[in-house]
């Protein structure tokens, strides 16, 4: 019952900041442009500010060694899932823009907003730096693959994608870490003020972007069902009946598969809307594994 009230708390706070930017939007108190002001504002200032505050605290040397084989089966899944995504979004879609929102779902989970607080909650202290340590895999590709494969910026420079504000972020977050440099006490408030602004400004977003669809299409979207299904129980039940059939120790289990269980994060709206990619495709899919993850997460914890 605790997993089932963290989770549906969670999920009350993400479609609360949702309602606002839908009310907003169809109100007309924000006009055409606010959904486009605030997805710059997330991917050149928030965004870089709290991937700068996760690569500076996690990304230790000590924590590296100690934790190497949690950070190397995090790298086999994310391989494996990624080049598995590929084959699977041609199936959704012939658009490459659509493709990418399918890769990116098959890919990448929930990872900070719902699958931290409730790793912690349910598994405590120690899983939760497991499975943050798991994850960090995972944010090098968020904010460099993954961002083109959610935006298809096809014209854009080598030089341009290594000159943006998420994987500057991520460079400099990573030596800050590696080097362990302590930033001054001001510097680490304004990364955590930063850091706090990006879920509800995303699930602003997120709305706003809800607020130009036909909310009926959402719930006839066969896609979206079977993108969720695929997301939260596909994938990390068949990573569990690997794992499980090649003895893997519970100490590596846990982070992985419970990660896995996540529904789709709010990137797939956010980095879209910025770069004029498929937003309304990604909004779709991230709405539908949220309400049905409160189904999915309870099956999938009960088995690890």
């Amino acid at each position: 019952m605790q997993l089932v009230g963290i989770t549906v708390n969670q999920l009350i706070n993400m479609f609360f900041f949702m309602a606002i930017g839908y009310f907003f939007r169809k109100k007309n108190i924000f006009d055409i442009y606010a959904g486009g002001a605030i997805s710059k504002l997330l991917v050149n200032a928030f965004l870089p500010a709290m991937v700068i505050r996760s690569f500076s605290q996690n990304f230790k040397l000590d924590v590296i060694a100690d934790k190497l084989m949690i950070i190397l089966l995090s790298c086999v899944v994310l391989l494996i899932t990624g080049v598995l995504s590929i084959f699977l979004a041609r199936i959704y879609s012939k658009d490459k823009s659509t493709q990418g929102i399918y890769m990116y779902s098959f890919t990448i989970p929930n990872l900070g907003y719902m699958g931290y607080p409730l790793i912690q909650a349910i598994f405590g202290e120690s899983a939760l730096l497991d499975t943050m340590i798991y994850c960090l895999p995972y944010n090098v590709y968020i904010y460099t693959i993954g961002m083109q494969v959610l935006t298809s910026r096809k014209n854009a420079s080598i030089l341009g994608m290594l000159l943006n504000p998420s994987i500057i972020a991520t460079v400099l977050g990573t030596i800050l870490g590696l080097a362990d440099i302590q930033l001054p006490g001001v510097v680490n408030g304004i990364l955590d003020t930063a850091t706090a602004c990006v879920s509800p400004c995303a699930m602003i977003l997120t709305g706003t972007v809800f607020a130009r669809i036909d909310m009926k299409s959402v719930f006839c979207d066969i896609k979206s069902y079977t993108a969720s299904a695929i997301r939260l129980l596909a994938i990390p039940l068949v990573a569990l009946l690997i794992f499980k059939l090649i003895k893997l120790p519970a100490s590596l289990i846990l982070p992985c598969v419970g990660i896995l269980a996540m529904p789709l994060g709010v990137n797939s709206v956010v980095f879209p809307e910025a770069y004029g990619g498929d937003a309304e495709s990604g909004a779709k899919v991230c709405f539908m594994s949220a309400i049905l993850c409160l189904i999915t997460i309870p099956v999938v914890f009960a088995l690890l």
